[in-house]
C-alpha cells in the first residue's frame, strides 16, 4: 500500500576491553571526558573521529553509541582503544570484543498518515498527546519498540540484527494495514 524508507540513525555496540581502566586517572587526563561518580559509575567520553560516544566502566566494559553502521562503531572502538593505549591507561596488548546491542532506525511512510486515536484503540500503546506527540508501542514477541507519529513517520529501537529488524518492521506495517489505521494524506 505504502512504500517506506528505513534509515539507520544509531548503532549501539556493547563490549569489553581485555583490561580494566583506572577511571579516576582517565577522567583527569582524557580531555572531554566526564565523570559524576555520585550519579553514574562510569566515564563518558566523546570521540571526535570517527564521531562516537563511549561509556566506559572500571572493569573495561563499554558502550559505544552515535554511529550509523557497525563498521563505523568498530572503527571508533579501535580509535578509542588506541587513545587509551597511547595515554597508558591500558597495555599495548589490550584488545576488545563487542557486538551490536541495539539498532535505532527511522521509518518514513511517504504520503501516509496514522490515526493515533484509532491506533491507540487497536493496539496496546502508551499515548499521551499532551506530553508527547507519538504513540509508543512495544511489539509482543519482539524486543522492538515503535514511536508512531501522525505523519506516518516512526522510530524503531530494540533489535540487534538488521534482518530481524526488517522482518519486525514489515510485520508491524502489515498489522497497521490490516487494522486500517494508516491512510493516504490528501493533496499529496
Amino acid at each position: 500500500m505504502f512504500d517506506f524508507v528505513i534509515t539507520v540513525e544509531n548503532v549501539v555496540l556493547t563490549g569489553s576491553f581485555s583490561e580494566g581502566v583506572d577511571l579516576g586517572v582517565a577522567c583527569l587526563k582524557l580531555e572531554g571526558s566526564k565523570c559524576s561518580w555520585k550519579k553514574f559509575p562510569g566515564l563518558s567520553f566523546k570521540l571526535k573521529s570517527p564521531l562516537a560516544t563511549f561509556l566506559l566502566f572500571r572493569n573495561g566494559k563499554f558502550v559505544c553509541t552515535g554511529t550509523k553502521t557497525k563498521t563505523k562503531a568498530e572503527q571508533a572502538i579501535t580509535a578509542f582503544l588506541a587513545l587509551l593505549k597511547a595515554e597508558g591507561f591500558v597495555s599495548s596488548q589490550c584488545s576488545f570484543e563487542c557486538g551490536v546491542k541495539n539498532l535505532v532506525v527511522s521509518i518514513n511512510m511517504a504520503g501516509a498518515s496514522v490515526s493515533l486515536e484509532q491506533f491507540n484503540s487497536e493496539f496496546d500503546t502508551i499515548y499521551e498527546p499532551e506530553k508527547f506527540p507519538a504513540a509508543v508501542y512495544k511489539m509482543g514477541e519482539s524486543k522492538a519498540t515503535f514511536l508512531v507519529f501522525l505523519t506516518g513517520k516512526m522510530i524503531c529501537s530494540g533489535a540487534a540484527d538488521e534482518e530481524d529488524l526488517k522482518k519486525t518492521i514489515k510485520e508491524f506495517y502489515d498489522q497497521l494495514v490490516e487494522k486500517n489505521v494508516i491512510a493516504k494524506i490528501l493533496n499529496k
